[in-house]
Protein backbone atom coordinates (compact mmCIF):
# COMPACT_ATOMS: atom_id res chain seq x y z
CA UNK A 1 0.00 0.00 0.00
CA UNK A 2 2.85 2.38 0.77
CA UNK A 3 4.38 1.85 -2.68
CA UNK A 4 1.05 2.57 -4.36
CA UNK A 5 0.62 5.71 -2.29
CA UNK A 6 4.10 6.97 -3.18
CA UNK A 7 3.51 6.23 -6.87
CA UNK A 8 0.27 8.21 -6.79
CA UNK A 9 2.05 11.13 -5.16
CA UNK A 10 4.78 10.98 -7.80
CA UNK A 11 2.23 11.51 -10.56
CA UNK A 12 0.11 14.18 -8.95
CA UNK A 13 2.05 16.31 -6.49
CA UNK A 14 3.19 19.79 -7.59
CA UNK A 15 4.46 22.28 -5.06
CA UNK A 16 5.57 25.88 -5.47
CA UNK A 17 7.36 28.59 -3.55
CA UNK A 18 6.91 32.30 -3.99
CA UNK A 19 9.20 34.44 -6.08
CA UNK A 20 10.30 36.51 -3.16
CA UNK A 21 11.42 33.48 -1.16
CA UNK A 22 15.15 33.37 -0.45
CA UNK A 23 16.94 30.15 0.54
CA UNK A 24 19.74 30.83 3.00
CA UNK A 25 21.86 28.42 5.03
CA UNK A 26 19.78 26.87 7.78
CA UNK A 27 16.44 28.10 6.39
CA UNK A 28 13.81 25.39 6.71
CA UNK A 29 10.16 24.96 5.94
CA UNK A 30 8.03 23.78 8.83
CA UNK A 31 7.32 20.06 8.64
CA UNK A 32 9.79 19.42 5.81
CA UNK A 33 10.48 15.64 5.89
CA UNK A 34 13.57 15.84 3.64
CA UNK A 35 16.82 16.22 5.54
CA UNK A 36 20.41 15.63 4.43
CA UNK A 37 23.13 14.66 6.89
CA UNK A 38 26.92 14.50 6.85
CA UNK A 39 29.07 11.71 8.25
CA UNK A 40 32.16 12.35 10.43
CA UNK A 41 34.31 12.65 7.30
CA UNK A 42 32.12 15.49 5.99
CA UNK A 43 30.50 13.44 3.24
CA UNK A 44 26.78 13.67 2.56
CA UNK A 45 25.13 10.46 3.68
CA UNK A 46 23.12 8.39 1.14
CA UNK A 47 19.46 9.38 0.92
CA UNK A 48 16.30 8.57 -0.98
CA UNK A 49 13.55 11.00 -1.98
CA UNK A 50 10.47 10.42 -4.12
CA UNK A 51 8.63 13.32 -5.74
CA UNK A 52 9.53 15.89 -3.11
CA UNK A 53 8.94 19.54 -4.05
CA UNK A 54 11.86 21.17 -5.83
CA UNK A 55 11.72 23.95 -3.24
CA UNK A 56 12.47 21.44 -0.46
CA UNK A 57 15.51 20.15 -2.30
CA UNK A 58 16.84 23.67 -2.94
CA UNK A 59 16.50 24.77 0.67
CA UNK A 60 18.12 21.59 1.99
CA UNK A 61 21.03 21.91 -0.45
CA UNK A 62 21.47 25.53 0.66
CA UNK A 63 21.53 24.47 4.32
CA UNK A 64 23.97 21.59 4.09
CA UNK A 65 26.43 23.40 1.75
CA UNK A 66 26.14 26.80 3.48
CA UNK A 67 25.18 28.42 0.16
CA UNK A 68 22.89 31.41 -0.18
CA UNK A 69 20.36 30.80 -2.97
CA UNK A 70 17.56 33.06 -4.09
CA UNK A 71 15.08 33.25 -6.92
CA UNK A 72 16.11 35.97 -9.37
CA UNK A 73 14.03 39.02 -10.09
CA UNK A 74 13.54 37.76 -13.67
CA UNK A 75 11.54 34.80 -12.40
CA UNK A 76 7.93 35.82 -12.94
CA UNK A 77 6.33 32.66 -11.56
CA UNK A 78 6.78 30.38 -8.58
CA UNK A 79 9.48 27.74 -8.69
CA UNK A 80 7.74 24.47 -9.51
CA UNK A 81 8.88 20.91 -9.92
CA UNK A 82 9.59 17.66 -8.12
CA UNK A 83 12.70 15.68 -7.33
CA UNK A 84 13.21 11.91 -7.16
CA UNK A 85 16.66 10.66 -6.18
CA UNK A 86 18.23 7.48 -4.83
CA UNK A 87 21.83 7.87 -3.68
CA UNK A 88 23.55 4.70 -2.46
CA UNK A 89 26.99 6.10 -1.63
CA UNK A 90 28.29 9.07 0.37
CA UNK A 91 28.95 12.22 -1.67
CA UNK A 92 31.52 14.97 -1.58
CA UNK A 93 30.11 18.48 -1.60
CA UNK A 94 31.19 19.08 -5.22
CA UNK A 95 29.41 15.88 -6.26
CA UNK A 96 26.25 17.02 -4.51
CA UNK A 97 26.58 20.39 -6.26
CA UNK A 98 26.71 18.66 -9.64
CA UNK A 99 23.53 16.75 -8.75
CA UNK A 100 21.98 20.05 -7.71
CA UNK A 101 22.71 21.59 -11.15
CA UNK A 102 21.28 18.52 -12.87
CA UNK A 103 18.07 18.61 -10.80
CA UNK A 104 17.62 22.34 -11.42
CA UNK A 105 18.18 21.86 -15.18
CA UNK A 106 15.77 18.92 -15.42
CA UNK A 107 13.04 21.16 -14.00
CA UNK A 108 13.61 23.94 -16.55
CA UNK A 109 15.78 26.26 -14.43
CA UNK A 110 19.43 27.26 -14.32
CA UNK A 111 21.84 28.65 -11.76
CA UNK A 112 23.71 31.92 -12.25
CA UNK A 113 26.17 33.63 -9.95
CA UNK A 114 24.90 36.25 -7.53
CA UNK A 115 26.66 39.64 -7.51
CA UNK A 116 30.05 39.68 -5.76
CA UNK A 117 30.04 35.88 -5.65
CA UNK A 118 27.36 35.87 -2.96
CA UNK A 119 25.79 32.50 -3.73
CA UNK A 120 23.47 31.47 -6.55
CA UNK A 121 20.39 32.89 -8.25
CA UNK A 122 17.84 30.51 -9.76
CA UNK A 123 16.33 31.70 -13.05
CA UNK A 124 14.48 30.09 -15.92
CA UNK A 125 16.84 28.30 -18.28
CA UNK A 126 15.77 30.48 -21.20
CA UNK A 127 16.92 33.59 -19.31
CA UNK A 128 20.24 32.25 -17.99
CA UNK A 129 22.18 32.70 -21.24
CA UNK A 130 21.92 36.50 -20.88
CA UNK A 131 23.07 36.54 -17.24
CA UNK A 132 26.23 35.87 -15.23
CA UNK A 133 27.30 32.32 -16.06
CA UNK A 134 30.90 31.07 -15.86
CA UNK A 135 33.05 31.57 -18.97
CA UNK A 136 35.64 29.03 -20.17
CA UNK A 137 37.93 28.38 -23.07
CA UNK A 138 36.09 25.45 -24.66
CA UNK A 139 38.83 22.90 -23.99
CA UNK A 140 38.66 23.76 -20.28
CA UNK A 141 34.88 23.42 -19.92
CA UNK A 142 34.07 20.99 -17.06
CA UNK A 143 31.91 17.91 -17.44
CA UNK A 144 28.95 19.49 -15.66
CA UNK A 145 25.23 20.08 -16.05
CA UNK A 146 25.66 23.75 -15.14
CA UNK A 147 24.98 26.30 -17.88
CA UNK A 148 28.17 28.08 -18.95
CA UNK A 149 29.58 30.07 -21.85
CA UNK A 150 32.61 28.81 -23.77
CA UNK A 151 34.60 30.33 -26.59
CA UNK A 152 36.74 28.67 -29.26
CA UNK A 153 39.17 30.02 -31.85
CA UNK A 154 38.94 28.38 -35.27
CA UNK A 155 41.89 27.71 -37.57
CA UNK A 156 40.37 26.65 -40.90
CA UNK A 157 36.58 26.52 -40.91
CA UNK A 158 34.42 29.65 -41.02
CA UNK A 159 32.57 30.42 -37.78
CA UNK A 160 29.25 30.91 -39.63
CA UNK A 161 29.54 27.39 -41.05
CA UNK A 162 30.17 25.94 -37.58
CA UNK A 163 27.23 27.82 -36.06
CA UNK A 164 24.86 26.76 -38.85
CA UNK A 165 25.77 23.08 -38.51
CA UNK A 166 25.79 22.90 -34.71
CA UNK A 167 22.41 24.51 -34.04
CA UNK A 168 20.73 21.19 -34.84
CA UNK A 169 22.58 19.60 -31.90
CA UNK A 170 21.66 22.27 -29.34
CA UNK A 171 18.56 22.63 -27.12
CA UNK A 172 16.23 25.60 -27.37
CA UNK A 173 17.66 27.40 -24.34
CA UNK A 174 21.23 27.39 -25.65
CA UNK A 175 22.95 29.79 -28.02
CA UNK A 176 25.88 29.89 -30.45
CA UNK A 177 27.26 33.16 -31.82
CA UNK A 178 30.05 33.70 -34.38
CA UNK A 179 31.93 36.68 -32.93
CA UNK A 180 34.23 36.79 -35.99
CA UNK A 181 35.13 34.55 -38.90
CA UNK A 182 37.49 32.62 -36.64
CA UNK A 183 35.78 32.55 -33.23
CA UNK A 184 32.50 31.32 -31.76
CA UNK A 185 30.75 31.67 -28.40
CA UNK A 186 28.50 28.88 -27.10
CA UNK A 187 26.15 29.07 -24.12
CA UNK A 188 24.83 25.66 -23.06
CA UNK A 189 25.38 23.09 -20.34
CA UNK A 190 29.11 22.45 -19.96
CA UNK A 191 28.70 18.74 -20.71
CA UNK A 192 26.93 19.44 -24.01
CA UNK A 193 29.56 22.02 -24.97
CA UNK A 194 32.20 19.33 -24.55
CA UNK A 195 30.29 17.12 -27.01
CA UNK A 196 29.96 20.02 -29.45
CA UNK A 197 33.70 20.64 -29.23
CA UNK A 198 34.32 17.10 -30.48
CA UNK A 199 32.26 17.89 -33.60
CA UNK A 200 34.10 21.18 -34.10
CA UNK A 201 37.44 19.34 -33.97
CA UNK A 202 36.29 17.22 -36.91
CA UNK A 203 35.11 20.27 -38.86
CA UNK A 204 38.08 22.54 -38.21
CA UNK A 205 40.64 20.73 -40.37
CA UNK A 206 42.23 21.74 -43.67
CA UNK A 207 41.02 18.55 -45.36
CA UNK A 208 37.41 18.98 -44.19
CA UNK A 209 37.29 22.60 -45.38
CA UNK A 210 38.75 21.61 -48.77
CA UNK A 211 36.06 18.95 -49.26
CA UNK A 212 33.37 21.48 -48.38
CA UNK A 213 34.82 24.02 -50.80
CA UNK A 214 35.06 21.48 -53.65
CA UNK A 215 31.48 20.36 -53.05
CA UNK A 216 30.22 23.94 -53.09
CA UNK A 217 32.12 24.70 -56.31
CA UNK A 218 30.74 21.60 -58.03
CA UNK A 219 27.17 22.52 -57.12
CA UNK A 220 27.67 26.11 -58.21
CA UNK A 221 28.95 25.05 -61.68
CA UNK A 222 25.75 23.18 -62.46
CA UNK A 223 23.02 25.27 -64.12
CA UNK A 224 20.19 25.82 -61.74
CA UNK A 225 16.75 24.97 -63.04
CA UNK A 226 13.47 26.27 -61.75
CA UNK A 227 10.76 23.96 -60.49
CA UNK A 228 8.72 24.66 -63.64
CA UNK A 229 11.60 23.67 -65.90
CA UNK A 230 12.05 20.43 -64.02
CA UNK A 231 8.34 19.60 -64.38
CA UNK A 232 8.40 20.34 -68.13
CA UNK A 233 11.44 18.12 -68.58
CA UNK A 234 9.70 15.31 -66.74
CA UNK A 235 6.60 15.62 -68.96
CA UNK A 236 8.72 15.58 -72.14
CA UNK A 237 10.60 12.47 -71.07
CA UNK A 238 7.35 10.72 -70.13
CA UNK A 239 5.82 11.65 -73.53
CA UNK A 240 8.81 10.27 -75.41
CA UNK A 241 8.65 7.02 -73.46
CA UNK A 242 4.95 6.60 -74.29
CA UNK A 243 5.51 7.34 -78.01
CA UNK A 244 8.39 4.87 -78.21
CA UNK A 245 6.22 2.19 -76.64
CA UNK A 246 3.43 2.78 -79.17
CA UNK A 247 5.89 2.68 -82.09
CA UNK A 248 7.38 -0.59 -80.89
CA UNK A 249 3.93 -2.18 -80.63
CA UNK A 250 2.96 -1.13 -84.19
CA UNK A 251 6.17 -2.46 -85.71
CA UNK A 252 5.77 -5.98 -84.31
CA UNK A 253 4.55 -8.63 -86.95
CA UNK A 254 1.14 -10.21 -86.36
CA UNK A 255 1.37 -13.55 -84.61
CA UNK A 256 -1.44 -15.05 -86.73
CA UNK A 257 -0.49 -15.59 -90.45
CA UNK A 258 -2.79 -17.23 -93.06
CA UNK A 259 -1.28 -20.15 -95.11
CA UNK A 260 -1.99 -20.37 -98.93
CA UNK A 261 -4.91 -22.67 -99.88
CA UNK A 262 -4.14 -25.98 -101.61
CA UNK A 263 -6.34 -27.54 -104.38
CA UNK A 264 -8.45 -30.34 -103.09
CA UNK A 265 -9.44 -33.46 -105.04
CA UNK A 266 -12.13 -35.92 -104.40
CA UNK A 267 -11.03 -39.47 -103.91
CA UNK A 268 -11.95 -41.91 -106.67
CA UNK A 269 -12.53 -39.17 -109.31
CA UNK A 270 -10.13 -38.98 -112.22
CA UNK A 271 -9.00 -35.52 -113.23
Amino acid sequence: MLIKKLAAEFKSVIFAITVSMTFVPGWALGGNPFHMEKDPQGLVRPFKVIAIPLSDFIQEYARITSTTINSGSSLAEDIKGTVTLLLRHPLKQEELTEIFHRVIGDNGYAVVDAPAGNGFIIVRARDARDLAVPVYEIASAPDSSRMVTAYRDLKYVDAETVARNLRSFMPANSRIIPTSRSQILITDTASNIRRLNWIILKMDTEESVKRERDSTSANASRPRRSCGEQQIEKLVVTNLEVQNEITNQNSRPSSQQTSPSKPQTKSGVKQ
